[in-house]
């Protein structure tokens, strides 16, 4: 099988909620939640779809980056190849826009991975699961993502994710850090012995942050998620060796060659990992499984994942055996999408779709609705 055609449909899937970051809002209500889907046709007739998600305040990449980068530059070179061969199709990418730290435009480049993915186990017969090799799991705990600026707020937050069903809750910091000790005490006492954890997104400084792990350590968490900037490893060492609780990385966890130097300093002992975010499901599995071999803790997360990328994760988390709860936060923010069936869940937990690549149908109709004008 060769790789016939490679079409872009620019969507945007409106909001319910907006995610605050230190930078600011991940998205706002107006702009709506802004993917590039990709669909990849095989000359037989086969059909994957993949789908790029950026957010341009927790990554360098935008809508029209991803856009430009896949039409421009990568499907020209992919044209013809056999997607059989994931790690070929990644080295083309990899020479046309080239990798660093990073995959190199790695939201881009997981668009076509997941389509590619989709589309060979389609062909099979099988999940993308099984294409993994592995079915530790047949479901994903997924945990309820906290963003509130004050107490009072951040408490009916939180109890809004009881009252659905939630027993995990992961809540943005790094914006002040008296109010972020105050926020995290409500949720705490809301949250009634649940899981709960906080995310600063890079949010602290050094000084900040070893305050901050104090604060949080004596509130009984046990996880704290990139307090500081990717680039401080002096400061990861410094926070591990100050406290007991794991003090995880995500923006850090870009991609190999990065997170291989962080362990080499012994500067890491978490690693969240986003299918997303280190290139695709190919890259994924890689820093799964080096995260597994070193004894670290791996934990699943997204980017607000739209239907395509969310079962995309939730194949790979499955396969991995994450059973620490998933900021796989989609269901959560987006109001519609572009499915013909809904995605099959069990209460909060998503389920492993059992049809074949990543088992969900894409209603076209629906994508065109959906679309996303484009041109500047």
């Amino acid at each position: 099988m060769k790789i016939e055609r490679i079409e872009l449909f620019p969507v945007v899937l409106p909001l319910k909620a907006v995610l605050t970051l230190p930078r600011g809002a991940s998205r706002t209500l107006a702009e709506g939640k802004q993917n590039i889907l990709v669909k990849m046709t095989g000359d037989d007739g086969t059909v994957g779809w993949g789908e790029a998600g950026p957010s341009r305040r927790w990554s360098s990449e935008t809508t029209y980056s991803t856009y430009t980068t896949i039409k421009e530059y990568l499907i020209p070179v992919l044209i013809g190849r056999d997607p059989f061969d994931i790690a070929g199709l990644h080295q083309v990418m990899n020479t046309e826009i080239a990798p660093s730290l990073d995959a190199g435009q790695p939201i881009a480049k997981a668009a076509i991975d997941m389509a590619a993915h989709d589309l060979i186990c389609k062909h099979l017969g099988i999940t993308l699961q099984s294409w993994l090799g592995a079915k530790a799991l047949d479901r994903i705990e997924l945990s309820y993502l906290v963003s509130a600026p004050n107490p009072e707020k951040i408490a009916e937050v939180v109890q809004k994710g009881l009252d659905e069903g939630f027993k995990a809750f992961k809540v943005k910091v790094g914006h002040n850090p008296e109010i972020d000790v105050e926020n995290m005490k409500a949720v705490m006492e809301v949250a009634q012995g649940h899981t709960v954890w906080p995310d600063a997104n890079q949010g602290y400084d050094l000084d900040q942050a070893l305050r901050m792990a104090k604060a949080f350590e004596a509130m009984g968490i046990e996880l704290f998620e990139q307090p500081i900037p990717m680039t401080d490893v002096y400061g990861m060492k410094k926070l591990l060796n100050s406290t007991s609780m794991n003090i995880a990385i995500d923006e850090a966890a870009m991609g190999l060659p990065y997170l291989v130097e962080l362990i080499r300093r012994e500067a890491v002992e978490g690693v969240v990992v986003k299918v997303q975010k280190v290139g695709g499901i190919h890259y994924a599995r890689q820093m799964c499984d080096l995260v597994r071999n070193a004894g670290m803790k791996l934990i699943g997360s997204g980017l607000m994942d739209a239907p395509i990328g969310f079962a995309a994760a939730v194949h790979v988390f499955a396969a991995y055996g994450i059973d620490y709860p998933t900021d796989l936060n989609g269901p959560q923010h987006l109001s519609d999408d572009y499915l013909a069936e809904p995605y099959p869940m069990d209460g909060q937990s998503a389920m492993v779709p059992e049809g074949p690549g990543l088992g969900i149908t894409i209603d076209e109709d629906k994508v065109a609705a959906l679309k996303l004008d484009l041109s500047l």
